[in-house]
């Protein structure tokens, strides 16, 4: 049964720039999202944990940075204990956190590194059993190595030739080993290191530069199941370039079409429990998944997301055998999307799909200027319904009535209307041209935000049920 995908949870604001990660950090078998925000208006930096619990998520803790602003995040299992610790790259260095009796308490910091570090890769990079962190500056020629020894121990600082922009960890050319991949931006370009750690000692395997490369993110993984990892990062113009190691050098061995967006963050989980990695893409307002098809990288499914999306990652939540895919938004959100399967029931095919419509509307000639939102309502239409191969498209627009406080001593309250077109298609296997369908929107969520007093942001969740009906005849 193919699966397609629909947004399962969106969270409360929780501050400016959601940084996301997964993993079990309270030891009861199942995976936890993990959220770190900066300050912002209204917000401390915090962090923060969600459990998937009664078909919602639920936050089980949260503590505060104490303006000690996450910049990097992620959880790995560093003293061996079965439970994953949560390791923050903030504003004054590393912290570690674990989870105790349902509260966030800080087990460690690197006292010898309190500057900004902006990018983390735990791994075992010298095979003795134990996970280093490795830890970097951006704009710094250094990697700095630390390991948990019930604190955070600094083992090496390793100078770079250029400045550093990211770290990750992988068996680039499958001996066994694994890698640091480090990645050092420079004004044409990036220029790349393949570094080998054993006998307490850096090697430099190979090194290149890439004079397309861009400064947004790098990952190492078994994107092809051969044993060997591959390097992804991103590319100009707003493309994304997956390398296979070969000898002393990489070799391309896939680039994606050019987005209409710069390319914020990938990840790369089998998403769909069919035994194969899917690349998962976010831009600032998409998010994409790649599957890897007779030997093809081929785009699969593409989504809105509201609020500035500029991080991803994914893993298995809710334990139904097929993973999720969670991002974080610039804005403060976290939202996750769920691999939904389709249901046929005799001659009826059915599909759900929940989508986000967000657009910034003026305030029409002759209406007040705007202090705040108040509410709106929202009255879908469709003007056009196409049924192609396992797809249905929907075309139509949103009748919005918006409620608000003037801009006025008095604060009367006003409101306008504004249409607002919307584009949005579900995947439903055995659709095809000739069958009737039926579209039905329940809207879910609505709100009102005043980015100036001539301008309101409208932004509406809703569900949007597609029925088919095969070999549909006029009466």
């Amino acid at each position: 049964m193919r699966q397609a995908y629909q947004l399962e949870w969106a969270s409360k604001d929780l501050g400016q720039e959601s940084r996301v990660a997964l993993g079990d950090v309270n030891g009861d078998g199942r995976i936890n999202i993990i959220a770190g925000t900066t300050a912002a208006s209204g917000h401390q930096s915090n962090l923060y944990v969600f459990q998937y619990r009664g078909n919602t998520y639920h936050q089980l803790a949260r503590t505060s940075l104490e303006n000690n602003d996450t910049h990097w995040l992620c959880c790995h299992d560093i003293d061996k204990d079965g439970v994953h610790e949560i390791i923050v790259g903030c504003t004054r260095g590393i912290l570690v956190y674990k989870m105790r009796q349902g509260k966030l308490v800080k087990i460690a910091e690197s006292a010898e590194l309190k500057e900004k570090v902006t990018c983390i890769a735990v791994a075992d990079i010298d095979k003795d059993g134990r996970h280093e962190i490795i830890a970097v500056v951006k704009g710094k020629p250094r990697i700095y190595i630390f390991r948990y020894e019930k604190r955070l121990v600094l083992i090496k600082v390793e100078t770079i030739k250029h400045p550093v922009s990211f770290v990750a960890c992988g068996d680039t050319d499958g001996d066994g080993f694994p890698e640091m991949v480090v990645k050092c931006h420079g004004r044409h370009g990036c220029t790349l290191f393949v570094l080998s750690f054993k006998d307490g000692k850096m090697h430099e395997k190979w090194s290149s530069h890439i004079t397309d490369a861009g400064d947004a993110f790098l990952r190492v993984d078994d994107f092809d199941r051969d044993g060997k990892h591959e390097i992804v990062l991103d590319c100009s113009p707003s493309k994304i370039r997956v390398l296979r190691c070969s000898g002393n050098g990489y070799q391309s061995f896939w680039e994606s079409p050019k987005f209409s967006e710069s390319v914020k963050d990938v990840a790369i989980y089998d998403i769909d429990g069919d035994g194969k990695k899917e690349l998962i893409v976010v831009c600032l307002s998409y998010v994409y998944i790649y599957s890897w098809k007779a030997g093809k990288i081929i785009m699969e499914w593409q989504q809105t997301v509201p609020n500035g999306a500029f991080c991803v990652t994914a893993g298995e939540l809710n334990q139904k055998g097929y993973g999720e895919i969670v991002v974080g938004t610039i804005y403060g959100y976290i939202y996750v999307f769920e691999a939904r399967r389709e249901r046929h029931h005799g001659k009826l095919w059915m599909g759900k799909v929940q989508a986000i419509i967000q657009d910034t509307v003026t305030i029409p000639a002759g209406k007040p200027d705007a202090a705040r939102g108040v509410e709106a309502k929202a009255r879908f239409s469709v003007d056009k319904v196409k049924v192609v191969h396992d797809k249905v498209i929907v075309d139509g627009e949103v009748a919005a009535k918006v409620l608000y406080v003037a801009a006025l001593p008095s604060q009367p309250v006003h409101f306008f209307e504004a249409t607002i077109p919307f584009l949005e298609f579900i995947h439903l296997h055995g659709a095809s041209p000739g069958m009737q369908a039926l579209v039905y929107f329940n809207v879910e969520h609505i709100s009102v935000d005043v980015v100036s007093p001539r301008r309101v942001k409208i932004t509406i969740l809703f569900e949007m049920l597609v029925k088919l009906v095969p070999f549909f005849h006029d009466p």
